[in-house]
């Protein structure tokens, strides 16, 4: 597979990244890419030392859902803003108001940036269960033995 690399030391910016990817590496334990992945964004220089990427990225994943098991598409459409910095600023830098994404500038590897960002708007519970199912379940809880239900009936 190819990858994207980028220094983001030289070079005139902004830096525009309008590309469909096929693949990336990383994304098999959230689910299997069914359309390419659609990215748009917009490197520019902020300070000496912190850049800024921002635009939108577009997935469709398949993945199975955690009532079920059923293979099930989730759409991702999404507006990234976030920080990058070199590699060697992580264990030194304090928690500011932009996530920040570190990597070697040198060979800031793009592939690595989309994957994160999936990753981190990718949902934390998967699931395709309609309402009607669970409106089943309740129907059967419902029915459960209730030994208190008499105290209750008393009480009224």
């Amino acid at each position: 597979m190819k990858h994207t690399l980028l220094n983001l030391n030289e070079g005139s910016f902004p830096i525009k990244v309008d590309k469909k990817f096929i693949n990336l590496h990383g994304l098999e334990a959230v689910g299997a890419i069914k359309d390419p992945i659609s990215v748009k964004l917009s490197i520019e220089r902020f300070s000496k030392v912190l850049f800024l990427a921002k635009g939108s990225v577009s997935v469709t994943l398949e993945s199975d859902c955690q009532t079920c098991f059923k293979k099930t598409l989730i759409k991702l459409n999404f507006k990234t803003d976030v920080g990058i910095k070199d590699i060697r600023y992580e264990n030194i830098d304090r928690k500011g108001p932009l996530d920040i994404h570190y990597q070697d500038l040198e060979k800031f590897n793009i592939d690595v940036l989309i994957s994160e960002e999936i990753y981190l708007n990718f949902p934390s519970i998967v699931t395709c269960c309609t309402i009607e199912g669970n409106e089943k379940i309740e129907e059967k809880n419902s029915n459960k033995i209730k030994p208190f239900q008499k105290i209750r009936d008393l009480m009224k």
